[in-house]
């Protein structure tokens, strides 16, 4: 395994760089945490720096980083979703480390999108990069990254297990069908509309604002606050629920998501959009329940709701199989570890002496390559 990681955080949320942060240390690696937005001004102009990844906060994480790899010399500097780091800084970067990313969204699928403008530019010139579904392995191979692999979401074990809850929890989090996720132009508006209007007791939690301009204006009012969580309290939604539905993302061109293993792990009752991939994971109505469509939704909403033992029978054996099936993030990131030790084995990092570097990174002023 890699002795020394620098993870480089651009994507929000403790799901992602935290929570590799921690696994890898926990398996013997010693990694460390670079933030970009930590170098983004403050206030509203730093959400402008966000958003059109210009101005002195993206050229301060540009050169904070290439600083920051020079002075402590990882032998991986990993960029997850890297939406704040452009081509020159890629190239600097790979002069003294192995440079690897990783990306849990689509970028490839989505490529007109702004905040994937410098990414897009930068793919190039990795060592490396893990992707998140298998038909992105060509498509990043296309952008000349020699070394690709499939490296799928998880569960982790800290975050998310089955909570007994208290009484002011259960007044606070209960609920017959539970979502967590943001808005999308699919089927689950459909679900969602024909369980509220039928009064099934649905908790969604997500972005207000596009949830909002999906749900017709009688169903929002009933569902209402939709907000985003912190992992604490989606454990104790998906813990406070009876069935946790979960949606793949069109955009995404996903089969699974994180909520496949999520809401097994917390004990819950998973019925799951029917995608390939879902079946090959659980069986269905022994361990998971699946549908095509919302008429089907609802059916087995209706169903087992009615029907208590079924439906826990089938959450705890979904429960034994996601916690026994190495889906969780421990087993992902000793996979990342595999992958990157056989690529580095390959002798396609680009190596050079220190004298080399300083005098590439003297040779222009830091700004002009960060603009």
């Amino acid at each position: 395994m890699p002795k020394c990681v620098l993870i480089v955080r651009s994507a929000h949320g403790e799901l992602y760089e935290p929570a590799w942060n921690r696994a890898l240390n926990e398996i013997g690696v010693r990694s460390a945490i670079f933030d970009a937005h930590k170098c983004l001004l403050p206030g509203i102009a730093g959400r402008v720096e966000e958003h059109y990844l210009r101005g002195p906060g993206i050229w301060r994480a540009n050169r904070r980083l290439i600083e920051r790899v020079r002075r402590e010399r990882p032998e991986v500097v990993l960029l997850y979703h890297g939406h704040h780091f452009n081509s020159a800084t890629i190239q600097e970067l790979r002069k003294w480390a192995f440079v690897t990313g990783c990306h849990c969204d689509d970028p490839f699928g989505r490529r007109g999108r702004h905040e994937y403008r410098l990414l897009m530019k930068a793919l190039p010139y990795y060592d490396a990069y893990h992707v998140n579904r298998p038909c992105n392995v060509g498509e990043a191979k296309a952008m000349g990254i020699k070394n690709v692999s499939v490296l799928e979401q998880y569960y982790i074990p800290w975050l998310h297990f089955r909570e007994p809850l208290t009484p002011a929890d259960r007044a606070k989090w209960s609920s017959e069908l539970v979502f967590v996720g943001h808005a999308e132009p699919d089927m689950r508006v459909e679900c969602f509309t024909r369980a509220i209007r039928l009064g099934v007791q649905t908790r969604l939690f997500g972005g207000e604002k596009i949830w909002r301009a999906a749900l017709a204006p009688d169903v929002f009012e009933r569902v209402r606050p939709i907000q985003w969580i912190p992992a604490p309290d989606v454990r104790k939604a998906l813990s406070g629920s009876k069935i946790g539905a979960c949606f793949v993302s069109k955009w995404n061109r996903d089969e699974c998501t994180n909520r496949t293993w999520e809401i097994p792990a917390c004990g819950l009752f998973l019925l799951a959009e029917r995608t390939p991939s879902m079946q090959n994971l659980y069986i269905e109505g022994e361990e998971a329940e699946f549908f095509d469509s919302p008429e089907e939704f609802i059916d087995k909403v209706q169903f087992y709701l009615k029907n208590e033992t079924f439906r826990q029978s089938i959450a705890e054996r979904g429960y034994r199989r996601v916690t026994a099936s190495g889906n969780d993030i421990f087993s992902r990131m000793k996979k990342w570890c595999a992958d990157v030790d056989q690529w580095r084995g390959e002798g396609d990092v680009l190596c050079g002496s220190p004298s080399d570097v300083a005098t590439a990174c003297s040779s222009q002023p830091l700004e002009s390559r960060f603009s």
